[in-house]
């Protein structure tokens, strides 16, 4: 089967290669994968960035849905023809703190499918079944109302949905601040929308203008061109001096955070989803003065999937909408390259043919 390796962790070290159909144990699963996300993950290991993730050479692809097509004979909780999507796990210890309680993104021998293990950029995935017993909640169902597509990409909005609502704990009528207008930003927006927001306001430069529009359709009701702007004095004003509750940080550079301590009102909370691997060259003092906390955020758990998946299929979120583009697998270079100018918002990798977007 055709795949896209990540053959070293240099900068365009990736290629199509011919693959093996994976073998599965009586244990296991196999899935036959029908739609695939690009996720500006993918972008950075192909950039080079990120070299410690990687497990080389390996199947890139973690955002992927599809339909089991083989189960080992000992596997209970699922079965051939079942629509599936990975929360893109492929192996935790089962051992550690976080595993003992529930947070298996974080443990520390965990690999994640599509980087640490073989991914989604391909014809089949297997999940292993030593992982089934020790994370059950590591497979989802897909709803019959919910596409491939919107499943595939599950995981970006999740990710949104933990900053937000648990790990920022907003409250309806308080305000948030939104930096970054790509996928997480513009799903954190929608999500800051269902906890019913007063001031949702992002945050993005002049040359985001088109996704400001998306933002806006989204639920953002005040935009602020960061580049153009004064952005202190713009938070000020919206938020009549009060300053907003949270900040999402879904940019990444350390700017963002340098300023984010600033326009968050006292005892605010900052959730950074971004990376930066520069050095942070500021004094932390504002945070400890203005009682500031600042939230590492890493993916989704359980919950995220479950209640993201129920909003999905009560039609209270949009993924659709998010799709810009269908591409082959053999085109990937010219998706890489769209996502990487910003081009597009999301684009899902497929082989219906009837849906492929022209590329020219």
């Amino acid at each position: 089967m055709l795949a896209l390796v990540k053959y070293g962790t240099g900068p365009r070290e990736t290629e199509l290669r011919e693959v093996p159909v994976p073998e599965i144990g009586d244990d296991d699963i196999l899935i036959e994968v029908k739609a695939a996300g690009i996720c500006g993950s993918d972008i950075a290991y192909d950039n080079g960035d990120h070299p410690n993730h990687l497990n080389c050479p390996v199947v890139l692809g973690h955002e992927f849905s599809g339909v089991i097509a083989k189960a080992g004979k000992n596997v209970r909780d699922w079965k051939v023809g079942d629509r599936v999507v990975s929360d893109n796990t492929g192996y935790v210890c089962g051992k550690c703190h976080a595993c003992s309680n529930g947070q298996f993104l974080s443990c520390p021998d965990r690999k994640g499918l599509g980087y640490g293990m073989d991914g989604g950029f391909t014809d089949y995935v297997r999940i292993d079944g030593e992982l089934l017993a020790r994370n059950p909640n590591t497979l989802f169902a897909i709803p019959e109302t919910v596409s491939f597509d919107e499943a595939a990409i599950l995981d970006p909005i999740c990710n949104a949905y933990k900053a937000v609502i648990q790990e920022g704990r907003i409250l309806p009528g308080e305000d948030i601040i939104v930096y970054g207008v790509g996928p997480l930003g513009l799903f954190a927006i929608q999500i800051a929308r269902l906890a019913g927001c007063a001031n949702i306001i992002a945050i993005g430069l002049e040359a985001d203008e088109e996704r400001f529009k998306i933002a806006e359709k989204y639920g953002a009701n005040h935009i602020i061109k960061s580049d153009k702007q004064d952005v202190y004095e713009e938070i000020k004003r919206i938020t009549k001096g009060d300053m907003a509750a949270v900040c999402i940080d879904a940019a990444g550079v350390n700017a963002v955070m340098r300023q984010a301590v600033q326009i968050v009102r006292t005892g605010g909370r900052i959730v950074r989803i971004g990376y930066d691997k520069r050095p942070y060259e500021q004094t932390l003092d504002p945070f400890t003065d203005r009682g500031v906390s600042l939230i590492g955020h890493f993916g989704y758990d359980y919950n995220s999937w479950k209640n993201v998946l129920r909003l999905l299929e009560l039609g209270k979120v949009d993924l659709k909408g998010m799709i810009s583009h269908h591409i082959r697998l053999e085109d990937w270079r010219k998706g890489f390259d769209l996502a990487r100018s910003k081009k597009a918002i999301k684009i899902i990798i497929t082989k219906d043919e009837s849906v492929l977007s022209p590329l020219e």
